[in-house]
């Protein structure tokens, strides 16, 4: 044999074991290369390959081996993370799946990949890992289709995923969205969540089905699409080109939420809005920017819009009911409410105050006590009156009709000098709240009730003294 024959036979042994190895020896003998020096260098340089690979991989045992670094003499434990990470990553059986779609398109986690449907969560399998959603962290799935500028018939399935719920991991990436990409005219036929009949036809219609069919999966009432009624852009597409940050791609007025993509995937309901704000809209730029003032106290800018758009947008803004304009800093609105409050507060007491001052009349109230007062008085000096006529009527008539007479005018005169005194004397003389306290206006009140009801006691001493016929003098006796 040869020195090159015995080349090419140590070359077979070389590649024996490798997928390609005898296509390669086939091709050189067919290419009459099996005798030249080809086969030699070939099985050459694989054993410098070999043997390369087999040193790096001593140097880098050895260390390890000691529990140490490379370049460090100090032992080094290997961290739970690193020991995770180095891990094969585990894979769960989709025995007991529902339903498995295969070979599905992914913007986010980006690739083709499966996607499976359990009954309380959905797993998206990659080459590398098996990601799980919980369905109760799926908050909105959003169907967009109407691409700008597609001449493919794109959809897009947008899965917005609630991060407060749950967080969602792929790697050491969090993802805030599963987004899947298929077409209009794409045909699928899997097994219906619920068994019975395959569910067929188109893929997002079948996708959605899918998902909606799960019990106690997404909600039914979770999924939007774009709708012509809210937005169309100047091109009649669902969306317009935009920017967030440096990244290029569309953004989707929805009729409940605004959605960008597609990096990074936006997703921001109407509720979680609390206004917008274009700016350079009306200015001689060729684009303006939209910021979302959130409820959150964040802002998410969507920008580089070109101004044909800006008649559409802020249409969509006024059927949607979302407030235009720059949003007030979160102490600028508790400085708002807190003043608001205080001049409802004094608004109050102001007619608290009023409503008091109106109450309260001491110089009316006194007026009356004194006037229902002195009506008494001559009620009871007409009953004294009339009880001493009837008895002095049996022994002269004409004496007592004088004697009656002459006591009503003195009763007349007693009373008016009685409402002379009590105008004088009882009076109150009102004065500004501030120069009275409570306590001294009780007092003062207590002490103008008896001075009145002492007065009260002398008139009627003194009416009894005057109607009393031993106390007159002895000419009225003669009359």
């Amino acid at each position: 044999m040869s020195e090159n024959g015995g080349s090419m036979q140590a070359l077979r042994k070389e590649v024996a074991g490798c997928p390609s190895g005898a296509r390669l020896a086939a091709a050189l003998e067919s290419a009459s290369l099996a005798n030249s020096d080809i086969p030699s260098l070939i099985t050459a340089v694989i054993g410098e390959k070999l043997a390369a690979s087999g040193s790096a991989g001593a140097a880098a045992a050895k260390p390890a081996a000691a529990g140490g670094t490379v370049g460090s003499g100090a032992p080094a434990a290997a961290t739970p993370a690193a020991a995770a990470a180095a891990a094969p990553a585990e894979r769960q059986s989709l025995d007991s799946a529902l339903c498995v779609v295969d070979g599905l398109s992914f913007l986010h986690p980006r690739g083709k990949q499966q996607l499976a449907l359990f009954p309380d969560r959905l797993l998206v399998r990659t080459t590398k890992a098996d990601i799980a959603v919980p369905y109760a962290a799926i908050q909105h799935v959003a169907i967009i289709d109407c691409i700008p500028g597609d001449t493919k018939g794109k959809v897009l399935l947008y899965l917005h995923i609630d991060s407060n719920h749950t967080k969602v991991m792929n790697g050491k990436t969090q993802l805030s969205a599963v987004v899947i990409q298929t077409t209009a005219d794409a045909q699928l036929d899997v097994a219906h969540p619920q068994g019975g009949a395959r569910l067929q036809g188109a893929a997002p219609v079948v996708l959605c089905q899918a998902l909606g069919a799960v019990p106690y999966g997404v909600d039914p009432t979770s999924f939007v699409s774009p709708d012509a009624a809210y937005f169309q852009s100047a091109d009649r597409a669902a969306g317009v080109r935009a920017h967030v940050k440096a990244k290029d791609g569309f953004l989707y007025p929805l009729p409940t939420a605004i959605c960008f993509l597609d990096s990074p995937a936006v997703f921001i309901p109407h509720s979680a809005i609390r206004s917008v704000e274009m700016m350079r809209a009306g200015g001689a730029s060729s684009t303006f920017d939209v910021v979302l003032h959130l409820k959150s106290g964040k802002q998410q800018e969507f920008t580089f819009i070109a101004r044909q758009e800006a008649p559409a947008l802020e249409d969509y803004l006024r059927k949607c009911r979302l407030p235009l304009g720059a949003a007030a800093s979160s102490d600028e609105e508790g400085e708002e409410e807190e003043a608001e409050a205080a001049e409802a507060a004094e608004a109050e007491d102001e007619d608290s105050d009023d409503l008091e001052d109106e109450d309260f009349n001491p110089s009316s109230s006194s007026d009356e006590e004194e006037e229902e007062a002195g009506g008494s008085q001559q009620q009871r000096s007409g009953g004294s009156k009339r009880g001493r006529a009837a008895a002095d009527e049996g022994d002269a008539d004409g004496e007592g009709e004088e004697d009656e007479h002459e006591d009503e005018e003195e009763a007349e005169e007693s009373s008016s000098e009685e409402e002379d005194s009590s105008d004088e004397e009882g009076s109150v003389e009102l004065v500004s709240e501030e120069d009275f306290t409570l306590d001294q206006l009780e007092s003062a009140l207590s002490k103008e009730a008896t001075e009145r009801r002492a007065k009260r006691r002398r008139t009627l001493a003194s009416g009894r003294t005057m109607l009393d016929p031993a106390s007159l003098p002895a000419s009225a006796h003669r009359h």
